[in-house]
């Protein structure tokens, strides 16, 4: 698994943190820009000449676009061809192996590896809306090329997102302000990020891995993908937690990726409604809705949503695994679009229930994504006799327990919290409310934490 060092990370984030207000108000995205460039440098090393390479391809053609030079598509072609490089030469879509090669290893063989960059899709769609939105006129075209490379390399987004459109940004850029205010709510963010991760997240990693090397098969098979599922929203979740504490500290508010309690979804609509929330609005407003402009009469609305899923999957990877988990999630959206859900009584009953359906089908799409190839699945699920690991709950109890009290801890200040942010929500909350929470997750951690850093399963993609 791929992570950051807490330890570095504090010291990083400290030394930004002084950085940045200690100079001037105006200054600030200045120093802002430096401190990201050396963040996203530490990762990719020399390889940020094709970062630059890209930014100044997005700055120029900004300007072209606007003054209609010549066409959008151009630059956006320009753009995806080392994006499409880069899923079409990627490892795989599991991390462990993942290298950051150097550039001065480049030889003829190794070619792609020039284009294994860490964040390069958040990049790449960032860019990609940007120019979409000068053409649309949403925005003038940014005069100033740093400033449009702050919004393009900002380290607590360009690690694992969210997605955010150039205004939303450009616009806090120019109000970074460190303040007490700003350290204590980026703080409860980072330190309910680290509960997330540490605790749960990777306990569930473990366990999954532990199970996927036992005898596990026929249905009992199915509780990893549950297990992955739940693993998956606190393991990304965490890493959007904990950057979004990061930028909160500079007073620079990310927006939201998922809804609290989203593994709790009733139904696949209201599942994509809250999950990887930014990065599905990118597909409805740049892709969904620039295709479906030309079905005026809306006859081909299920294809568009099947074809658009598709694009969700391939920005995964390109694998006939993820491929199938695209089709089967557009096919699920289509077929739920045609029952009447909204015509059924909202009570607890329906509720309970269509969260028991939803995490069934849930955990057969979470087998197919993580599954190396369909076969090894098919074989697992159908061609092995129903089998659960030998002394399963003596082997497993005190792990399940953790997890089960965690997991229980988690959902009861999601629910407390209900739509609000985290920080939001605990700064609601009486002084000696906040406090008993802060010592409570603090020795959660210290006593049930399983590593000294936050790790990141979908960095990757």
């Amino acid at each position: 698994m791929t992570g950051i060092n807490l330890v570095l990370t504090a010291l990083f984030l400290l030394v930004s943190i002084l950085t940045v207000s200690l100079v001037s108000k105006a200054n600030r995205w200045k120093a802002l820009l430096a401190v990201s460039f050396i963040f996203y440098y530490l990762l990719i090393g020399s390889k940020i000449w094709l970062v630059l390479l890209l930014s100044g391809i997005t700055f120029l053609s900004g300007k072209f676009i606007h003054t209609k030079r010549f066409s959008f598509w151009l630059p956006l072609v320009l753009l995806l061809i080392p994006f499409t490089i880069f899923k079409f030469t990627a490892d795989g879509h599991h991390f462990e192996n993942f290298r950051i090669q150097s550039l001065d290893s480049f030889d003829a063989e190794n070619w792609q590896s020039i284009f294994q960059i860490l964040g390069l899709s958040y990049f790449t769609f960032n860019s990609i809306s940007y120019l979409m939105d000068v053409k649309r006129k949403y925005l003038p075209p940014e005069k100033n090329f740093f400033f449009l490379l702050l919004y393009l390399i900002y380290f607590p987004a360009i690690f694992s997102g969210p997605l955010h459109r150039a205004k939303y940004l450009f616009e806090q850029f120019k109000n970074i302000e460190v303040s007490n205010d700003s350290i204590t709510r980026g703080s409860r963010l980072i330190l309910w990020a680290m509960f997330k991760n540490i605790i749960i997240a990777q306990r569930l990693f473990v366990l999954i891995v532990q199970l996927q090397q036992s005898e596990i098969s026929g249905p009992y098979y199915l509780l990893i993908g549950v297990l992955f599922f739940i693993y998956l929203y606190c393991n990304f979740s965490s890493f959007i937690d904990f950057f979004q504490g990061v930028s909160q500290m500079l007073n620079i508010r990310l927006k939201n990726n998922f809804g609290n309690r989203v593994y709790l979804s009733s139904s696949r609509q209201e599942f994509w409604k809250s999950w990887h929330i930014t990065l599905n609005e990118w597909f409805r407003d740049y892709f969904f809705f620039v295709i479906s402009r030309y079905d005026k009469k809306r006859k081909y609305t299920d294809i568009f949503l099947l074809i658009t899923f598709l694009m969700i999957a391939l920005w995964h990877e390109v694998s006939m695994a993820i491929l199938l988990w695209g089709t089967l999630n557009g096919f699920w959206i289509v077929i739920e679009k045609k029952i009447p859900f909204k015509k059924w009584p909202q009570n607890g009953i329906r509720k309970f229930t269509g969260t028991i359906y939803h995490l069934a089908v849930s955990s057969i799409l979470a087998v197919v994504f993580i599954s190396p190839n369909l076969k090894g699945l098919f074989d697992k699920l159908f061609n092995h006799a129903a089998q659960l690991p030998r002394n399963f709950i003596g082997d497993y109890f005190v792990k399940i327990m953790i997890l089960l009290v965690c997991l229980a801890i988690m959902d009861f200040h999601y629910a407390k919290a209900k739509n609000n942010r985290f920080d939001d929500y605990i700064g609601s909350k009486p002084k000696v409310a906040r406090w008993f929470i802060y010592f409570k997750l603090t020795i959660l951690i210290l006593v049930f934490g399983m590593s000294a850093g936050v790790e990141n399963y979908y960095i990757q993609f």
